[in-house]
């Protein structure tokens, strides 16, 4: 739980330092819209009792909704934004130690169905298990199965 709420910090001082460069000051609207800090959920965990799972599921469906937040808006075109996007994940390795994907298990689950169904089907799909092609850290694959996502991955682009 430690681990995951030092990367969602990480994220939070990327996107109050992002909102500051470009507004010049960061009002509450604007941190009603960044997650809350590790400090909340760290006080929504020692209260939980029992449903203390139920706060580290929170967690890391943030990390799933965040990072399919990025994958769209590093694929709209737009490469300055793909490009903070990319420098961004790069950082968040480097400084907090793992890869921001691996702990959102989209991309995992995300593989596992397109190759259990042997194609991908929908567009946020595709993006998701793209990202993929450009990591490095991940274990959840072997090389076989990671070329059988390339595989895919190349039949939806011919589409």
């Amino acid at each position: 739980m430690l681990r995951l709420l030092e990367g969602l910090e990480f994220y939070r001082a990327w996107k109050i330092s992002g909102i500051k460069a470009v507004k010049g000051e960061v009002r509450q609207e604007d941190m009603n819209e960044i997650v809350e800090p590790s400090t909340a959920f760290l006080e929504y965990f020692d209260n939980a009792g029992d449903q203390y799972a139920q706060v580290l599921q929170a967690v890391r469906e943030w990390y799933s909704h965040t990072h399919f937040d990025f994958c769209v808006l590093a694929n709209t075109g737009c490469e300055p934004v793909s490009s903070e996007i990319r420098q961004f994940l790069k950082d968040f390795r480097n400084e907090v130690g793992f890869e921001f994907q691996s702990e959102a298990g989209i991309v995992a689950k995300t593989a596992r169905k397109v190759l259990e169904s042997g194609k991908i089907t929908r567009e946020n799909d595709y993006y998701i298990l793209r990202e993929l092609e450009n990591s490095v850290d991940h274990t959840f694959l072997t090389g076989n199965e990671l070329d059988a996502v390339s595989n895919l991955l190349r039949h939806f682009e011919g589409r």
